[in-house]
């Protein structure tokens, strides 16, 4: 998810109060406030605001030597992750939307004379931009009138009108896209650096068009792309293998069975039932189907396997697998209570104890049937990347599974993988390495020249 001007809009107007600004801030009426965005893995929810961290430290070290008590520094707790612990790059930069949005609003609200800067590296200068964006329109927390300077740096949204380029400059963009309401009255106001190399915030599209695509579309960073191809790749592989006509067998012969009173041919199915629908109860829980969907789409192979598996995975996303397979696993374990109390009046000596009636059976039967409904009889709904070429489902995974058996592929995954150069999902060493970059004829790095523009700015207001 791509937080675009209209998001940054709703989560700047409607952001409650999440996170405090320290009682300790100076009231003079020439003090700033510096907000630090910091980037992805750089800080969490709860770190402390008042230390510097990750690569905007020295820049923050600089301010508080140059200005001291007089520089307010505040390091904006957030997320900060991407894709992973349960967490994605879009909710985990919308929360520092949100709370770098309070943040301002109240500091604003206590010292009405507050002057401010606002500085962000990686996901932290994408929301560092977008609320840059936000103010200059009008739109954010605080009056424009208010900001001395926005620091960008490795932004994902860089190409953004109204902010200056400083350094190297390449004909490249972000590659989550310029934003489409530019700066606005901050132009002037707002730098912005990218090492040439550094895919995140420098890609030309038109040389990277699938790295570009997963970018725009999905909204990812190199390192999140990559992650989406790995859990296309593992989707890729388990749809070649699961028998899903088989499995669709299953859910249309279970209720009958069980319907006509065949308690033993019921359990019979429901345990193979059972094992066909385990490995996509797992991969359902690992991974969004619409999104290995879109991703699939988005990578071309001479096999025609990624368009077959982009076809399947759509249909299966409107598929609420976990509840079949627990109704499957109650029938199973209904009707072998059922069998027992059968086999009871023939003699057997091990049994299991049960209250169960057909009746019981039976509901849960009709449920299944159902629920079993989106999967027997699929029309699935895709987005403007996937053309549905067929609805019915057992038609798509037969495509996928003559597709691998036709073209003798042992690993589905590297057909997913190979289609695109690895290397082009990690992003280079200029990405963490800006303290070596040099930006201008005085030889200064991106931290030393953002440190001393900050410090300048701060300075002339003052």
């Amino acid at each position: 998810m791509t937080i675009g001007t209209v998001g940054v809009t709703v989560a700047l107007a409607l952001a409650p109060a999440a996170t405090a600004v320290a009682d300790t801030s100076p009231t003079a009426s020439g003090a700033t406030f510096n907000l630090f965005i910091p980037g992805t893995w750089e800080t969490s929810e709860s770190a402390d605001p008042s230390k510097p961290i990750g690569a905007l430290k020295p820049i923050a070290d600089r301010l508080r030597h140059d200005h001291g008590d007089s520089a307010v520094i505040y390091f904006l707790p957030y997320v900060a992750r991407a894709f992973d612990n349960g967490e994605s790059y879009g909710t985990s930069k919308a929360t520092a939307l949100e709370n770098a949005g309070t943040v301002l609003r109240d500091y604003a609200s206590q010292h009405p004379d507050a002057r401010f800067t606002i500085t962000g590296y990686s996901q932290g200068a994408d929301a560092a931009g977008d609320l840059a964006s936000a103010i200059g329109n009008e739109l954010g927390p605080i009056a424009a009138d208010a900001v001395l300077a926005v620091a960008l740096l490795a932004d994902p949204r860089a190409g953004t009108a109204g902010e200056t380029v400083v350094g190297p400059r390449e004909d490249g963009i972000g590659i989550a896209d310029p934003r489409p309401a530019g700066m606005g009255s901050l132009m002037g106001r707002v730098s912005a650096i990218c090492a040439p190399d550094d895919l995140y915030c420098s890609i030309d599209k038109s040389q990277n068009p699938l790295l570009g695509q997963l970018g725009t579309v999905l909204g990812k960073t190199p390192a999140d792309a990559e992650a989406a191809v790995k859990k296309a790749a593992t989707a890729t592989t388990v749809l070649a293998s699961v028998d899903i006509p088989g499995i669709i067998d299953g859910l249309t012969r279970l209720p009958r069975e069980v319907a006509a009173g065949d308690l033993r041919s019921a359990h019979v199915v429901s345990g193979t039932l059972n094992n066909r629908l385990r490995p996509l109860v797992t991969l359902a829980s690992m991974v969004d189907f619409t999104e290995v969907s879109t991703t699939l789409a988005l990578i071309p192979d001479e096999t025609g396997l990624t368009k077959a598996a982009s076809l399947l995975a759509a249909a299966l996303a409107h598929v609420d697998f976990q509840r079949t397979a627990d109704l499957v696993g109650r029938i199973q374990e209904l009707t072998w209570s059922g069998v027992g109390a059968v086999a009871a009046r023939t003699g057997a000596k091990t049994l299991p104890t049960t209250t169960t009636t057909p009746s019981d059976v039976r509901q849960v039967a009709r449920e299944l049937a159902v629920l079993s409904s989106s999967i027997v009889t699929v029309h699935p709904r895709t987005g403007t990347e996937v053309t549905a070429v067929s609805p019915d489902l057992r038609s798509m995974a037969t495509a996928v599974t003559e597709i691998v058996a036709t073209r003798a592929i042992t690993d589905p995954a590297t057909v997913v993988t190979d289609a695109v150069s690895a290397g082009s999902f990690y992003a280079s060493d200029s990405h963490v390495h800006y303290g070596t970059l040099v930006v201008d004829a005085e030889g200064r790095d991106a931290i030393d020249w953002f440190g001393k523009w900050l410090s300048d700015s701060i300075a002339r207001a003052s």
